[in-house]
């Protein structure tokens, strides 16, 4: 086969993005972040190795220190692990952190986002940005602080694409669509796109309208509990959450996230 001619607009391979942000790094006192760090890394990598994402974790395509977390990029094959159970697994081994911490120690709560895109190999373009914005938004960190009141330690943002190829189709393990919560993910005149947030063991009317909104209905009575039998939540079997099909608006009773924010410029 005879070498064909490089050209920039050609269509780079799609990755898998997931990031990985701590709440309230920055404030912590500088002798202190060492540790938190120190904590993050290592439940990450039995969370990863749990999730059956060991190798990834261990050979990653593209790995980004952020300071406060990381961006892991990897094949697109196994993403739904990212999706389901890495944020579950990873809350289990954050509670259990958390119980065992010293009271020097601080918490580690995280929130997550996992998108999808084509990447060149310089792994610079829109889709770890679009990750990025995803982590920034303010439907992300304030799912972290929703997930802090109700027990939790993980708040996970997935974007409309890993939402219709990992979640709509039923990939997941456990979660269905039932479990995240439409948002809508702005940066003034640069980013408008759907996203969805999760909240590890428990259901979106727990966490899924803004403070004073009135919570959707769901069209039936919750179950005892997820399928999965994770303890403590609630299924909403709010199946008005669902969407049709890439593009379509989402179509919700309740009022979504709306996220308003001048995007800071991340480096990547």
């Amino acid at each position: 086969m005879s070498d064909q001619e490089v050209d920039s607009r050609d269509i780079p391979d799609y990755r898998a993005l997931v990031v990985i942000d701590m709440k309230g790094y920055s404030k912590v006192h500088s002798h202190l972040m060492p540790a938190m760090r120190d904590g993050l890394d290592s439940s990450l990598a039995t969370a990863f190795a749990a999730s059956g994402l060991g190798e990834e974790w261990e050979k990653n395509l593209h790995w980004s220190d952020t300071g406060d977390g990381c961006i892991l990029v990897m094949p697109v094959r196994r993403m739904w692990r990212l999706v389901d159970p890495l944020p579950d697994v990873l809350d289990g081994i954050l509670a259990r952190y958390d119980a065992e911490r010293l009271a020097s120690t601080p918490e580690i709560r995280v929130r997550m986002s996992v998108h999808v895109g084509p990447l060149p190999e310089s792994f610079r373009g829109d889709a770890i940005n679009d990750a990025c914005r995803l982590i920034d938004s303010d439907a992300a960190r304030d799912a972290v602080d929703r997930a802090r009141d109700l027990g939790s330690y993980v708040a996970l943002v997935i974007s409309e694409p890993v939402f219709q190829a990992v979640v709509r189709p039923r990939r997941t393990i456990r979660i269905t669509e039932h479990d995240f919560m439409p948002a809508r993910a702005e940066v003034k005149n640069k980013y408008s796109e759907a996203a969805w947030v999760h909240i590890p063991r428990r259901s979106p009317l727990a966490h899924g309208t803004d403070p004073g909104a009135t919570p959707a209905q769901p069209s039936e009575p919750p179950s005892e509990s997820f399928e999965g039998g994770h303890p403590g939540a609630t299924n909403s079997a709010a199946s008005k959450y669902s969407i049709g099909s890439v593009g379509n608006i989402i179509d919700s009773p309740a009022t979504p996230f709306t996220i308003k924010q001048s995007f800071k410029q991340t480096g990547q």
